[in-house]
């Protein structure tokens, strides 16, 4: 299906509000014998045949992404509708589709996609819901990381899962004092340097889990020439990003949503040590993860004449 349908409905979704008026296991107003198996609503400010709002399932990964709709056909009403399926993982997805499968209604599923169509959907999270991860999906993300491709397959990945509130309040504070310093010497007023180290601090404690993607320094070749040995170093920053790359679109693929931050690379030693990370860790970015408190709405591309040349 076309992208710009899903982008439109993206949009559709992040400008209105959801109204949950038929919660899991509640009953159907007509049939009192059909109860619903996910909670079930529609989205404020929004229309369709019957006058009624745009109906949605909304499924056990809170602030989910958006990745499939449901067409249905109602011989009973005599018509014919779109129902959205919003953080609903693969189980629940078939859940209902079963329950639209029955009495005078008939429903088909159609997905977002499952290679580049859904690789578009991702988006920078920023603000999370105050709701722990379960460990389990944790460790799929972690090991999804593992796979990605890696210079001389050294695989030169290390992670430092922050799931308290106290480490990611450490690495805050000494990414906080490095951030200071440097605006303060690139001569920004001292009051909005305040703001944005506030601001920064205060985003790495509000998420649910941080992870501090970090390159193992030990692994890969070894030259006599300096220029070479730079080159081998810069090849193993690049596996670490091709990992936390994987590791942001298998955080999506689970409905969490995820923000990359930079910081790190500007205070490597501090983030080292406020964690007391051994030295052949260096810090090279700082993932955060949780579900969405919203799912943002698509940023611009560049035009894609501007950014590739064909010889």
């Amino acid at each position: 299906m076309d992208q710009e349908f899903w982008n439109f409905l993206d949009t559709l979704l992040s400008d209105s509000q959801v109204e949950i008026d038929r919660p899991k296991g509640s009953a159907h107003p007509r049939l009192p014998d059909l109860i619903y198996p996910l909670d079930y609503g529609y989205l404020r400010g929004t229309t369709t045949v019957d006058g009624g709002g745009i109906d949605l399932f909304i499924g056990s990964q809170a602030g989910g992404a958006l990745d499939a709709v449901a067409l249905t056909v109602d011989l009973y009403k005599r018509d014919a509708e779109i129902i959205l399926l919003l953080g609903c993982t693969e189980t629940e997805k078939q859940i209902a589709l079963d329950f639209m499968n029955g009495a005078s209604m008939r429903a088909c599923l159609v997905r977002r996609g499952s290679g580049i169509d859904w690789l578009y959907s991702r988006r920078s999270v920023r603000h999370f819901q105050q709701k722990p991860i379960p460990d389990d999906i944790v460790r799929r993300v972690l090991e999804t990381a593992t796979w990605a491709p890696s210079a001389h397959n050294a695989q030169p990945w290390r992670f430092a899962v922050l799931t308290s509130l106290e480490s990611r309040d450490r690495l805050a504070q000494a990414l906080g004092e490095a951030f200071r310093r440097d605006l303060l010497e690139g001569g920004l007023a001292s009051e909005e340097v305040e703001k944005q180290v506030s601001r920064s601090r205060q985003r790495i404690q509000q998420a649910p889990l941080a992870v501090l993607l970090c390159q193992y320094l030990t692994v890969g070749d070894t030259y006599p020439d300096a220029d070479r040995q730079q080159y081998e170093h810069w090849m193993g920053m690049q596996s670490v990003a091709l990992a936390g790359g994987y590791l942001l679109l298998a955080a999506w693929s689970e409905g969490l949503g995820s923000v990359w931050m930079c910081a790190p690379l500007f205070a490597q030693a501090a983030a080292r040590q406020a964690l007391s990370l051994p030295e052949t860790w260096q810090p090279q970015a700082l993932i955060l993860l949780g579900y969405p408190d919203k799912i943002p709405t698509q940023r611009p591309r560049r035009p894609f004449n501007e950014v590739a040349l064909y010889f």
